[in-house]
């Protein structure tokens, strides 16, 4: 290793200096950690004062790591051992709390709590000297929640970020307080800004769908919001959660939203990053699924989306567990999912430690409920592989489904209402081996969420809940119609 260079050893889970010199850090690496539904997290190296709160890829696969602290690192394998464990200071140090990042050849545009940057290292020395601020248009204040997050492109190239909800603090800027808890455009070249949509609370996790453009977010948990949610942005619509400057039911003229798939509380206090899983086929099975961060239960989720009746609806998955506190998360080329976690005072009072993941697929064979998809009186359910006994995947008596959904009480949390048990009428075989076709003696409901267990032998994950928007109608092909996840993987089979 070069001069100017700081390598940190690891035991278990303490990070300790060996020697504080220069711009580069090295560290040996973590060893391998959870592993689940045939794929692994290896625990990777890393210095500990970095507080990996937001992450992209670089075309070469180099990762760009931005720290709470306001640093952005490059992390590269230095040694060629397929680790990356060296950690070379870019740029710094940034306004606190860097929430969205995205890489656009040699640049990386932040939002940060008081602007959306766009950094650049022209003259190639390791050191982006080159700061621009491409808007501060919202105003900020000394409370630590006053973040910015994103960073989605919308459909016309404009950056989406969202300066988050200023529902109880003090205003200090008046005149600007009105882009709090909004979803905001800004044009990349001359830095102005349209307020897409309003309501949003604390929506943490950005991502664009690449097939068509679709930009999803997701949002917190906590008083008029009674579970974290992945939504659609769309236009003109209120998301439910006033700020300062926002009548408590929203504008007049708003659409009301429909989260496409609510998260059950038990599950997710506190969901943050959001990825789609676009990798070419790099990442498995669970290509073009989307990946979630959840702080509070240290896990990653995973959600499937399909479109019923103009509605987007879905299900959710639990993935792996085990992690720090999974925040921000980010696809390499060759299919790598990058997990950066944190532990930190304001966030639930423990010690500052930051850790990342890899997750990648191991290419051993796992069984599991892979996608839940509405059918008019039931569930389609796809595994991950064949099941181990095909006769007992049939079995009625091998499911279990019960139906519930959440009203605002008034409480930070509303439990759930109206818990009702269904009925598995009927199995029958899906349209291959994979698959299998759920009937119920219960009457499908919309506005409700569905939770559906599998209780077969090796099932991981052996449940999902779906939230049915829309009860698909019994009708006739279409050839028109808008395929789901399943549905387009099958056809290129």
């Amino acid at each position: 290793m070069g001069d100017g260079a700081l390598r940190i050893g690891h035991r278990i889970a303490a990070l300790a200096p060996v020697l504080l010199l220069g711009a580069a850090l090295a560290c040996p690496a973590t060893g391998q950690g959870p592993e689940a539904s045939g794929y692994l997290a290896d625990r990777l190296p890393l210095p500990a004062d970095v507080l990996p709160s937001c992450m992209a890829v670089r075309p070469d696969g180099t990762l760009v790591v931005g720290s709470m602290d306001g640093d952005v690192l490059l992390v590269v394998d230095e040694d060629g051992d397929g680790i990356p464990e060296t950690y070379r200071r870019w740029a710094g140090t940034l306004p606190h709390w860097p929430l969205g990042m995205a890489v656009e050849g040699d640049e990386v545009v932040i939002s940060t709590r008081s602007a959306l940057l766009r950094l650049a290292d022209d003259d190639g020395d390791g050191w982006a000297e080159r700061w621009t601020t491409v808007t501060d248009a919202w105003d900020v204040t000394r409370d630590h929640h006053d973040w910015t997050t994103g960073i989605a492109r919308w459909t016309d190239g404009s950056y989406v970020v969202s300066p988050v909800t200023d529902d109880v603090r003090e205003r200090s800027v008046e005149g600007r307080h009105h882009l709090r808890g909004k979803a905001i455009a800004v044009d990349p070249d001359d830095g102005s800004v349209e307020v897409l949509a309003g309501g949003l609370r604390y929506p943490t996790g950005w991502a664009t769908r690449s097939r068509d453009g679709l930009v999803f977010f997701t949002d917190n948990q906590g008083q008029q919001k009674t579970n974290c949610e992945i939504n659609v942005l769309r236009p003109g619509h209120w998301y439910g959660y006033p700020s300062q400057a926002d009548p408590p039911s929203g504008p007049e003229d708003a659409e009301p939203y429909t989260p496409a798939v609510l998260i059950p509380y038990p599950w997710a206090r506190s969901v943050n990053g959001l990825a789609f899983a676009e990798t070419g086929g790099e990442f498995g099975p669970l290509e073009g699924q989307l990946v979630l961060c959840e702080y509070n239960h240290r896990f990653i989720l995973r959600a499937t989306l399909e479109e019923v009746d103009g509605q987007i609806q879905g299900a959710c998955y639990p993935f792996l567990g085990g992690l720090l506190g999974p925040l921000t998360l980010a696809f390499a080329p060759d299919g790598t999912l990058y997990v950066g976690s944190i532990r930190e005072p304001s966030w639930g009072g423990e010690a500052e430690q930051g850790a990342i993941y890899r997750v990648r697929p191991t290419g051993q064979p796992a069984f599991g409920i892979l996608e839940a998809n509405a059918e008019p009186d039931g569930f389609t359910l796809r595994f991950l592989a064949e099941p181990p006994d095909p006769d007992l995947a049939l079995d009625p008596a091998r499911y279990s489904l019960r139906r519930y959904h959440h009203e605002f009480q008034g409480s930070y949390h509303s439990p759930p209402t109206d818990v009702e048990p269904l009925s598995v009428a009927s199995v029958s075989p899906g349209d291959d081996a994979r698959s299998v076709r759920l009937a119920v003696r219960e009457p499908l409901i919309p506005g409700r969420i569905y939770e559906i267990r599998a209780d077969l032998p090796g099932a991981e994950p052996d449940i999902s809940h779906y939230t049915m928007n829309r009860v698909p109608s019994p009708a006739k092909e279409d050839p028109t119609r808008v395929r789901n996840d399943a549905e387009r993987r099958r056809e290129k089979e």
